[in-house]
């Protein structure tokens, strides 16, 4: 194996935090210690996955698979001891994580609060599960840890005293977060109660993983907070500048809380990094991003209720710094999928190459390793996995549910087990669906999203997704027979209305189509995506300037849409245009690097600009990317056999 980069990885998880709120607190010198390790080390945007869930995001980010490979679908799952719900345990995940990928190879991790991580798994080191930070009983009642909460057991009684009870949180501890906290009615206003049960939660995490550190062997060490994420759920509609339907008083309360959260968060990573030692290498990333400017709330598919993923932004940040990772540089394209891959190199380990993601080796300095095995699934040996079978006490885990349903995450269970249990399923054949439809793989979320529809026939979303399976796999009439009938039921349904467009377009009757989207944008609330698809359409009709603008325009909307910075790309270089095209699929790569089509069009521009070895390149990750029978893949292949061969005879470079 090759020689290690770093002798240990201290990697921190920040659920949603993003670089929008992150950039001017750094510049206002609030955030020193992420700002250190951003100017001796490498940042970037991460892209997420889809769905943007987040214990689906942080199994793949520790797995580096997603979520049809790795299988945790949700945040709660049957329970077979009770026939309800329960949430997603450790002995449900297929795929190996990090900590048991180390524990194979002889070295000792320190694991706390990741999702679906209970009960605790036996790996060398230790293991803090999130049944943990979650309190769930009255303030001064017995708190007792659940079996399984902690490995090695024999820690349990000491780190038991290291909890917070958000009742052990005084207002001099809420007044950072909220200065105007005596002026709050907290008899009838019941967001401070929630924030300090937030704050507890996290300060609870925060605790276990400092005590572990200062006590423990460890080789790895991750730790997750979901403070950014539930914070910015409760209070991101409060911050500067007011949104209109803000309430002025609301606003006064609750503007400083996000901001000063990610404050705190600094604080606590400043410990961290100060225990991990200064030849650490030290990875902060979030699994997504979340809207703080004029895209708050605003996801254009649900017409009478607000979806909780519709304030999730489709990039979060990563930082990276220590040994061997270049200095104040920046990298492009990365996904969650290049993480667990990443810190593998890092130890001098090689990837699964059923890993789905890649090492940042951009991010380094010199050359790394980028050697694959197989699968390490199939590596023998103990893996400090539980089987299948086994099981903790089942942990009280209502006042987690409460949380998840506050936040929309979660419908309020149901009466009975028998119901639960069909909302649970429903809910993680929904998931599953929708990882198939991201994967481009239409024909296996049919059937989940025909068995979402079945239990809940009434489920306008459920029966969206199901048109879009059908559309997909080219059933066009069942797609407008659904598309119809969730229409006529009424409700400004722009997902629905952009549907019919598509099925107008791909019935030929373009111009109609162009009109329905059209129509679509000028609705109470369109669709995010729809300027997109119109720029997409203008493309299919060859109208490449008005193709432009539509991009242009996307991107005036949200400046990070790979796909809008792709769709340009293409524009551009049909107006021969090519240094604006190549520059315009740079942008899309720089943002996701897995897009095919931005290859394809880079090579493209590239091979005009004369710049062939740069542009061989180019299409050889496009056709890596893409299987034989994709369009962008077999065009990419067949520039590549020509290029070879006039490379071959001439000599061209």
């Amino acid at each position: 194996m090759p020689q290690p980069i770093a002798n240990r990885v201290l990697l921190v998880g920040w659920d949603a935090a993003d670089w929008k709120i992150i950039h001017p607190l750094l510049d206002a010198g609030r955030m020193p210690n992420l700002a250190r390790l951003v100017e001796r080390g490498t940042m970037g945007n991460l892209a997420t996955l889809e769905p943007a869930m987040s214990p689906l995001l942080w199994t793949s980010i520790a797995t580096g698979k997603t979520a049809d490979l790795h299988g945790i679908h949700g945040f709660v799952e049957p329970d077979p001891a009770t026939g309800g719900a329960r949430p997603v345990a450790s002995t449900s995940r297929k795929a190996k994580a990090l900590w048991n990928i180390l524990h194979q190879s002889g070295r000792r991790s320190i694991a706390v609060n990741w999702f679906g991580s209970h009960p605790a798994e036996p790996v060398a080191g230790a293991v803090v599960s999130n049944a943990f930070c979650q309190a769930g009983i009255p303030y001064g009642a017995p708190w007792p840890l659940p079996s399984g909460t902690i490995h090695p057991q024999e820690y349990s009684a000491e780190m038991a005293e290291l909890r917070v009870h958000p009742g052990d949180l005084t207002g001099d501890d809420l007044l950072p977060f909220l200065p105007k906290l005596a002026e709050i009615d907290q008899e009838s206003d019941a967001r401070v109660i929630r924030f300090a049960e937030i704050l507890a939660q996290n300060l609870s995490a925060h605790n276990a993983m400092v005590w572990l550190m200062e006590r423990e062997a460890w080789d790895f060490a991750t730790v997750f907070y979901d403070l950014p994420d539930h914070v910015s759920h409760l209070f991101m509609r409060y911050r500067a500048p007011r949104m209109e339907d803000v309430p002025e008083r609301d606003f006064e309360h609750y503007r400083h809380a996000v901001d000063s959260a990610y404050c705190y968060l600094d604080i606590l990573l400043g410990r961290l990094v100060q225990l991990a030692g200064p030849e650490a290498a030290v990875m902060v990333v979030s699994d997504h991003g979340f809207h703080s400017d004029h895209q708050r709330g605003l996801g254009g598919f649900t017409p009478d209720h607000e979806e909780p993923m519709q304030w999730h932004r489709m990039h979060g940040m990563l930082c990276m710094a220590g040994p061997g990772i270049r200095h104040d540089e920046l990298v492009y394209g990365a996904t969650l999928l290049d993480i667990a891959p990443t810190v593998l190199m890092l130890f001098g380990l090689p990837a699964g190459a059923d890993m789905q993601g890649r090492v940042l080796a951009e991010a380094f300095d010199g050359e790394v390793p980028l050697d694959r095995i197989a699968s390490w699934e199939d590596e023998p040996g103990d893996a400090g996995m539980h089987p299948p079978d086994a099981r903790g006490d089942v942990w009280d885990s209502a006042a987690m549910m409460k949380q998840l349903v506050a936040l929309g995450y979660l419908e309020a269970p149901a009466e009975g087990a028998e119901e639960q249990l069909k909302q649970v399923r429903t809910h993680q054949a929904f998931s599953l669906a929708r990882v198939y439809l991201a994967r481009k793989r239409p024909a296996d979320a049919l059937p989940l999203m025909e068995e979402a529809v079945a239990a809940y026939p009434d489920e306008a979303t459920y029966r969206i997704y199901l048109a879009q399976c059908y559309y997909e796999t080219g059933r066009m009439e069942d797609c407008r027979r659904v598309v119809e009938g969730v229409l006529e039921r009424g409700g400004d349904w722009p997902a629905a209305q952009v549907l019919r467009a598509n099925l107008l377009l791909a019935e030929g009757r373009t111009e109609e189509g162009l009109a329905a989207l059209l129509a679509a944008e000028r609705s109470q609330k369109p669709a995010q995506g729809i300027r997109l698809v119109i720029g997409q359409v203008h493309l299919h009709l060859q109208r490449w300037a008005d193709a432009e603008r539509a991009f242009r325009s996307t991107l005036e909307w949200d400046s990070d849409l790979p796909a809008a910075y792709a769709g340009l790309a293409q524009a551009l270089l049909r107006q021969n245009r090519f240094d604006e095209a190549a520059e315009a699929a740079t942008d899309a790569l720089a943002r996701r690097f897995d897009l095919p089509e931005a290859h394809f069009t880079l090579g493209a521009a590239l091979v005009r600009l004369k710049r062939y070895e740069r542009a061989e390149q180019a299409f050889e990750t496009c056709a890596g990317l893409t299987a034989e029978s994709d369009r962008y893949g077999a065009a990419a292949r067949e520039w590549l056999q020509r290029l070879q061969k006039a490379r071959g005879y001439a000599g061209v470079r």
